[in-house]
């Protein structure tokens, strides 16, 4: 073969491999390019991302974590075990609860947060009940602390000594529910305590104790709004609409005695009437 007739072999050949590679590319398929302003949409929506919006003036420091919507019952069931109940209502028993952001609740609001879950199951014998989990959860506690709030100021005068103690009006709590017909699907509870104490300075005593009782009235309050309780006008009950919209006060000697609320009759009664009886 000559040299011209290899070179022209040579360049018939290229041009069939040219075009075989351009056909295969033209019908093979081809990656999806998604604009940047289309990136965010496609993520999953969680309407739990963000601490309400409860209007204070104060700063809050919120260190809490997010989680998708937990559709799902315990056991991975999406039945309702109260299907009967025509109100708002859990659709499984235990109901599971997380405390988001614990450790920075300190060991102080940690227990009352239990100790609130612990009196709804005595009030009810155990008919409501609750169980701890690892990550999404049924119930979700973020703790929230206020700063500037608390304010200590002592007066020397040449016989005597004043010293003057002040909080803030301020959110005790807030609860926020998720409901889907008459079933509730989930609920995150906000406590919030005062900036400058154990958890947040590691001195003196606990943010969620100075100006209160200690008792956890605040807590269960908030729990029974994610069991779809409404405030009532009732300053005996537990669900007193002042309870956790009006700010704390220094308590005098002796003021807290007597103070502890215990859970409405009328409440228990429906608990109990609600979830002792389960589908099937």
């Amino acid at each position: 073969m000559k040299f011209t007739e290899l070179s022209l072999f040579t360049l018939i050949l290229v041009t069939l491999l040219l075009s075989a590679c351009i056909q295969q590319a033209q019908t093979g398929s081809s990656p999806e390019i998604v604009p940047t302003s289309q990136i965010q949409d496609l993520q999953p929506k969680n309407q739990y991302d963000r601490a309400p919006d409860n209007n204070l003036s104060e700063k809050a420091i919120v260190n809490s974590s997010s989680s998708a919507n937990r559709t799902m019952v315990a056991g991975g069931s999406s039945s309702d075990d109260y299907a009967h109940v025509k109100k708002p209502h859990w659709t499984h028993m235990p109901v599971t609860y997380r405390i988001l952001n614990e450790e920075e609740c300190g060991g102080y609001e940690s227990n009352r947060i239990r100790r609130a879950l612990s009196a709804l199951t005595n009030a009810t014998n155990g008919i409501v009940y609750f169980a701890q989990a690892n990550d999404s959860a049924d119930i979700e506690f973020t703790c929230i602390f206020i700063e500037d709030c608390y304010e200590k100021s002592v007066e020397i005068y040449s016989d005597h000594v004043v010293r003057y103690e002040t909080i803030c009006n301020h959110e005790l709590g807030l609860a926020r529910t998720s409901t889907e017909g008459n079933t509730i699907k989930k609920a995150q509870v906000y406590l919030y305590g005062l900036a400058g104490f154990a958890e947040t300075k590691r001195e003196g005593p606990s943010g969620f104790y100075v100006g209160t009782c200690g008792h956890a009235d605040t807590e269960i309050h908030e729990l029974l709004h994610a069991f779809g309780y409404k405030h009532s006008e009732d300053n005996s009950s537990i669900m007193y609409y002042k309870s956790d919209t009006f700010g704390l006060s220094i308590r005098k000697e002796g003021a807290c005695q007597g103070s502890k609320r215990e859970i409405d009759k009328s409440i228990v009664d429906d608990l109990v009437k609600t979830y002792a009886i389960r589908r099937g």
